[in-house]
């Protein structure tokens, strides 16, 4: 399996700074699933941010699924049984923790991807004059000619930054700066920040964080903004960063930090749209199983458009299909090559 497609585990999106509420409720014996099913549904009911983004009626859910309850018989089948109740939420991030550790997700949407690993390494390994260098198992770079391309395929929480830093005091005369994450399944949202610092010349609004604080399933807190600040070594040449539907969660929060910049132009195709965000510790079921609820949110600078959904559009879309893949092209690497050379 080629490296950049190394799997990851959808840890998405940690915001510990996000509390989180120990549930007070007895749940009595291991048996009592009436109790862990009300549990469960009502948590979502309280906490979680994303019901304007679906066309759900929770009540009815309740309705639906809440009589089937008395047919269960083990702790495995009431989670079988939650499992598509709350895949209708359509959330990427929410799913299950089961006692040995294994996550199962709730929902996996489908989408086209604007890249494919064979072609894409075949540009690598014939364009860059020394390979491909990994700083670690998530990310690293190639030289195309005096143009750094830095392919980033998670935002993970052992990043360090430094070596980005270390890149850019290396190509002082480096035109432009290339970046690509789409295939990015996200990781950690302060990474993203951190590694956004690195082509920020002057502090900028770059996006909102919107909680749930209310008792109805619509009720918004007040948009928290964020901030780009810079710091530390910074690229201030162009630089055009690769998105598409494969950029997801903390790879979103990146792209719409870098959207805010006027130093960079984003490339592609619109990001999947998946960045509702949970806390931990995980809510606790009995028998050691655990499940995440999204309580906050992305809301773009505009004040107006919500990420959920609709994700990052690029500046410049620029169409990718199986047709080009088949024939050896990656346009929007094309693409990305052509404009990094006119700068």
């Amino acid at each position: 399996m080629l490296r950049v497609l190394k799997p990851v585990v959808l840890i998405l999106l940690i915001l510990t700074g996000i509390s989180c509420l120990t549930d007070p409720v007895d749940l009595g014996e291991h048996d009592d699933y009436v109790a862990q099913f009300d549990l469960v549904w009502e948590t979502f009911d309280r906490e979680y941010i994303g019901f304007n983004f679906v066309d759900v009626n929770w009540g009815e859910v309740y309705n639906q699924f809440r009589p089937e309850i008395g047919e269960i018989q083990s702790q495995m089948e009431l989670i079988d049984h939650l499992l598509p109740m709350l895949a209708l939420l359509e959330d990427l991030h929410v799913w299950f923790v089961y006692p040995g550790g294994g996550v199962h997700g709730t929902f996996v949407p489908y989408y086209q991807r604007n890249y494919n690993e064979t072609v894409l390494w075949a540009y690598i390994d014939s364009l860059s004059t020394s390979g491909f260098t990994w700083w670690n198992s998530y990310w690293g770079y190639a030289m195309f000619d005096s143009i750094p391309y830095v392919m980033i395929t998670a935002c993970d929480s052992n990043f360090v930054v430094s070596d980005l830093d270390a890149l850019i005091e290396a190509v002082p005369d480096a035109p432009a700066m290339i970046i690509d994450i789409r295939m990015n399944m996200g990781g950690n949202a302060f990474v993203a920040a951190d590694i956004a610092r690195r082509f920020c010349s002057e502090m900028c609004l770059a996006y909102y964080n919107v909680f749930r604080e209310g008792p109805e399933n619509h009720d918004f807190g007040t948009p928290f903004a964020e901030y780009n600040l810079p710091g530390g070594y910074c690229f201030n040449k162009p630089v055009i960063t690769l998105i598409g539907r494969g950029s997801v969660s903390a790879a979103e929060y990146f792209a719409q930090r870098l959207y805010m910049l006027p130093s960079v132009t984003l490339a592609g195709d619109t990001t999947r749209g998946e960045v509702n965000a949970f806390s931990r510790p995980y809510k606790i079921l009995a028998g050691g199983y655990e499940y995440t609820v999204t309580r906050m949110t992305l809301l773009a600078a505009d004040s107006s458009t919500w990420i959920q959904e609709t994700g990052v559009a690029p500046d410049v879309y620029i169409p990718a299909t199986t047709e080009d893949f088949a024939q050896g092209i990656d346009p929007v690497l094309e693409y990305a090559l052509e404009w990094a050379a006119s700068q």
